[in-house]
């Protein structure tokens, strides 16, 4: 004979602080990045699990819910790239939420591609909540930027608001930034175009070598101007700090191959370089650092891909921001 069924506390009779399940996706990637931490912040660091879809050795969502917490008290399952979902994990997880664990929340995050009507977001909605938050387009930034200076009792003409937008685009957490440093900058006073020309970097199109090169140059300021302006979402954050990871290893190697008497064809050579140019540049930047500064920046660009995956509760782009500096700093 079988073994009854475990019983599960329906979601309304959980005693607990936080609903079974959270889905909360969108454009506006600081908005959400925010409410991660956020959530993240509030369970113990022992009784979290977080799990980023897509990735080779990604736990099962539904198995991580259903396994049974060590240390008691209530577990969070921390779902990144919940757009990526395939249709059969997506028909495991709403067929988990009918009867969902009791003392487990599952959080699940996302960028664009999730519906607020699609089958996961109704299921999610029935035991828990669903928040999708979305970037506005330029019109809608514009009269963002007015409403926000306005909360501060400033009155910003639209023709100014438009001249932020168009030379910060319209990444909400960039327009916050734009906005309090105007304010500051003008003590109450509304910000004119000229203000806004004087304080407000206008967006660059980074390309990977733009950071790279500055970090060779040890410019830390130009690393972090030329790393921010890249990111648009939060992946990107992962990005680039997989770009800044793969290249200091590689110089690490090129300086190490010319400690032994190697010339840069011998780079080219051993680190399988297509082009002399790439073994040069590897070998001038070789040159501004010691071996063992180039091993703890391996290390430290370890640690913050750890951190960014979930091992800190300090926003990832301020992981990377802070990575970065230490990494370039002389």
């Amino acid at each position: 004979m079988s073994a009854p069924p475990r019983s599960r506390s329906r979601p309304q009779e959980r005693a607990l602080g936080h609903k079974p399940a959270y889905l909360i996706a969108g454009s506006d990637w600081p908005k959400i990045d925010a409410a991660a931490v956020r959530l993240r912040s509030q369970f113990d660091e022992d009784s979290v699990e977080q799990i980023a879809v897509g990735e080779e050795d990604a736990a099962d969502v539904v198995a991580s819910c259903n396994a049974l917490g060590l240390f008691g008290g209530e577990r969070l399952v921390l779902v990144r790239g919940v757009e990526g979902l395939d249709e059969a994990q997506v028909q495991d997880i709403i067929g988990y939420l009918a009867d969902p664990t009791p003392g487990t929340c599952l959080a699940m995050f996302g960028g664009k591609g999730v519906a607020q009507d699609g089958p996961l977001a109704t299921a999610v909605a029935t035991a828990g909540d669903v928040r999708i938050f979305d970037a506005p387009d330029d019109e809608h930034a514009v009269q963002w930027v007015v409403k926000r200076f306005s909360e501060q009792g400033i009155s910003c003409p639209n023709g100014v608001a438009r001249r932020i937008v168009k030379r910060a685009g319209i990444e909400i957490g960039d327009l916050a930034l734009e906005v309090e440093k105007l304010a500051t900058y003008g003590r109450g006073e509304a910000p004119t175009e000229a203000d806004v020309d004087l304080l407000v970097a206008e967006q660059l199109d980074v390309k990977p070598w733009n950071m790279t090169d500055a970090w060779g140059r040890r410019d830390a300021a130009g690393v972090i101007s030329f790393a921010t302006a890249d990111i648009e979402k939060p992946d990107d954050v992962q990005r680039i700090s997989a770009i800044f990871s793969n290249h200091v290893r590689r110089v690490r190697q090129a300086l190490l191959v010319m400690e032994a008497g190697g010339s840069p064809k011998e780079v080219q050579k051993q680190l399988g370089l297509r082009s002399p140019y790439q073994a040069q540049g590897l070998c001038r930047q070789a040159r501004a650092f010691s071996e063992p500064e180039l091993a703890r920046a391996v290390v430290r660009l370890a640690e913050l891909d750890e951190a960014i995956k979930g091992g800190s509760r300090l926003d990832p782009r301020l992981e990377l921001e802070l990575a970065l500096v230490e990494i370039s700093a002389e």
